[in-house]
């Protein structure tokens, strides 16, 4: 009936203030997860994941139902539900705390299924969220490492540094509960290697435990008495330990105080008392158990002085002893190979890993040289189409501009005819090559397509014949009055290139053209050419035009 009127009333207020984002029975469970974690799990099962509407309630009952679980002592079975709740507190960074303890609780199932390493990489990841002022999330899950810490070869010293941490939490949180449970656990791994430090908080846990559980007191009673009996404070060590024999057998954890009774009793020689308390000591359920007994006995034997007995139990206890020391090094040993062969397996992973990020860095590398190969090769195709339309579209103009002087001019029409004829030529032998570059299509191998993109030479395979250039060269040699002729006669060292590049240049053709007649690099070649022709070749500190213009005006006189 409480739990219900709790329920009812946050509900209530979450209604009337819309201060609360959850559902209100999710908020009432949460409420009452510390204290009474029975109650909070029975009005989480009464509320089934498909009656809530959003995402946000149902991976806010996904961590609740995992917590209360966890501390109803309900060992769980999946971790679907906690799934969930990590999943969706991930992807909300404004809800830290919740996400800190779907970390803390995550990694508590993970333990529960026997994934330690798993649980250990989760509380890890709660300690790393959770807020600097979130000192009850940050004190548990420094606990749950420490305690995991606690079960591992040489890792005490670790343990007892989130276990101090944990304890500064609990402190500035005035948690008395798992305040208890952080010094406990201090004293405990402290131990006979620190005992003022054991002392001290073992002491703290039992003054904690007397004013917020008394029934606490036990476990950590017992504890203390061992540690006193090391340093031979038998009277001290004795009083505890009987406390708890005659208190608090039934609540205390362990069953060590019976062995720390009697032998307390025989180191203050009270022999009698030690034998009752061993004849009370409940039966080995462990070689450790064995192991005491026979100790305790042996002591007996060795004070009263019965040699034969104490030669056996002697020889008890070492046998004990052996096996004890036998299954520990053959437990370190499997651990160690658990962890070799983990290691190795890591290794593996991380050579297969080198070499499948150089297998992929190598094709990513080759894909990209593949893509800019291919963009360079599209870009070259386009130009030279640009370029061999723009020759085209010349030699058009051209053609129609001759023949306009032709219509225009009786006294030229012949030379312009021949002119014609010659750049027609030319001209269907442009437009051929390009019909035929439009209709082939084909495959053709990688090294053809990387000699022709460096071939920068090549627009068009255009053969030019020996009628074009002798029809060019009478035209020319008519209309500037025998001027090839006379430089073919007093310029002797010139070639046959550069007597075509000379025969091109006084027809007044474009640049354009020439370069595809001269199958040169470039247009601004032509221009080069031409005033190497005039000053290296022929001597004159001439440009081309003006030596065409002297030449007419010394002929013309």
């Amino acid at each position: 009936m409480v739990i219900w009127l709790v329920v009812v009333l946050v509900a209530v207020v979450t209604g009337c203030s819309g201060a609360h984002r959850y559902n209100g029975r999710l908020v009432a469970a949460d409420s009452l997860m510390r204290s009474n974690p029975d109650s909070a799990l029975a009005l989480l099962e009464a509320l089934p994941v498909d009656s809530l509407t959003t995402e946000g309630d149902r991976a806010y009952r996904g961590l609740l139902i995992s917590q209360a679980r966890y501390k109803a002592y309900v060992t769980a079975t999946s971790d679907s539900d906690i799934n969930r709740a990590l999943s969706y507190y991930r992807a909300h960074s404004g809800e830290r705390e919740k996400l800190t303890r779907s970390y803390i609780y995550k990694g508590a199932v993970m333990e529960e299924l026997g994934h330690p390493d798993s649980a250990m990489y989760y509380y890890k990841s709660a300690e790393a969220t959770a807020a600097p002022d979130d000192y009850f999330n940050l004190g548990y899950c420094k606990l749950r490492i420490a305690e995991m810490y606690q079960t591992q070869i040489s890792q005490d010293s670790a343990a007892i540094i989130r276990l101090r941490q944990s304890i500064h939490c609990f402190e500035v949180l005035r948690d008395t509960n798992y305040l208890i449970v952080a010094s406990g656990i201090m004293g405990a791994i402290s131990g006979i290697r620190c005992p003022d430090t054991t002392k001290f908080y073992l002491k703290k846990a039992v003054d904690l435990s007397l004013d917020y559980d008394p029934s606490l007191q036990y476990t950590y009673k017992s504890k203390l008495a061992g540690i006193l009996l090391y340093e031979e404070n038998y009277l001290l060590a004795n009083q505890l330990a009987m406390d708890v024999l005659r208190n608090g057998r039934n609540e205390c954890k362990e069953s060590n105080f019976y062995y720390y009774a009697a032998l307390s009793f025989i180191k203050l020689n009270q022999i009698d008392s030690a034998k009752y308390v061993i004849s009370i000591t409940p039966d080995p359920v462990n070689q450790v158990d064995s192991l005491n007994r026979y100790d305790l006995l042996a002591e007996i034997a060795q004070v009263t002085n019965d040699n034969k007995a104490y030669a056996k139990y002697l020889a008890c206890s070492k046998d004990v002893t052996s096996k004890i020391l036998f299954a520990k090094n053959d437990k370190i040993l499997t651990k160690s190979e658990i962890e070799y062969e983990v290691k190795q397996l890591e290794e593996k992973r991380n050579i297969s890993h080198k070499k499948n990020s150089v297998f992929f860095s190598i094709l990513a590398t080759a894909i990209l040289l593949m893509l800019l190969l291919l963009a360079r090769l599209c870009y070259t195709l386009r130009k030279r189409k640009n370029e061999r339309n723009a020759i085209k579209k010349e030699l058009e103009h051209t053609l129609e501009e001759l023949k306009k002087l032709q219509a225009s001019n009786d006294n030229v029409s012949s030379l312009v005819r021949c002119r014609i004829a010659a750049l027609n030529e030319l001209y269907q032998d442009v437009r051929v090559k390009i019909e035929d570059d439009k209709k082939v299509k084909k495959i053709v191998p990688l090294s053809s397509v990387l000699k022709s993109m460096n071939d920068k030479n090549q627009i068009l395979d255009v053969k030019l014949s020996d009628s074009f250039w002798e029809k060019m060269r009478y035209s020319v040699d008519v209309e500037f009055n025998g001027i090839m002729s006379h430089v073919e006669k007093h310029y002797t060292n010139l070639t046959k290139q550069d007597l075509q590049l000379f025969c091109l240049s006084c027809a007044n053709i474009s640049p354009q053209i020439i370069r595809l007649c001269m199958n040169y690099m470039h247009v601004k070649t032509v221009s080069n050419y031409k005033r190497k022709l005039i000053r290296e070749k022929m001597g004159l500190d001439l440009s081309f035009d003006e030596f065409v213009q002297q030449y007419l005006s010394k002929n013309l006189t």
